[in-house]
């Protein structure tokens, strides 16, 4: 009688802590408010002589992002740019990060940026799935320059 219980309850036990465990669930999605402080400060990329693509002898230019604390101001030399506000973040894998928020200057519209840490210095930026720097003569890969924007 006593090998039954004993029986019984080595069956039981491992079953019982599977089921607990199972039950368990972590929220890995969650969205924060405002912008993850690991990519806040100004960022951008390798100035380019333009202005052989205009006529021009020198004519220089580079693709510039801000990070702030609850908005995203991404810009080229002459152009309107990407701006961001009430943004929310999350954290994609340990190297990616996706922000999205309203579209500053069309507010029925938001937006995505998408930061993939390339290496230690370097992230390639993304907008709405779409490499920013994609179909211009800039380098796609940024680089900080400072930490506060």
């Amino acid at each position: 009688m006593n090998q039954s219980l004993t029986l019984s309850l080595l069956i039981a036990v491992p079953l019982a802590i599977g089921s607990v465990s199972t039950t368990t669930n972590a929220k890995a999605a969650t969205w924060h408010p405002g912008t993850p402080t690991a990519l806040q400060g100004h960022w951008r990329n390798k100035t380019v002589n333009i202005g052989k693509y205009f006529g021009m002898k020198k004519l220089y230019s580079h693709e510039s992002v801000h990070v702030k604390n609850n908005r995203i101001d991404a810009s080229l030399t002459q152009s309107a740019g990407w701006h961001l506000t009430n943004t929310k973040w999350r954290k994609i894998n340990n190297h990616a990060y996706t922000i999205k928020g309203k579209n500053a200057l069309n507010e029925l519209h938001t937006g995505r940026f998408t930061f993939n840490k390339v290496s230690g210095k370097q992230v390639k930026i993304y907008y709405d799935g779409f490499n920013i720097a994609k179909g211009t003569p800039f380098s796609p890969y940024f680089y900080r320059v400072a930490k506060k924007a």
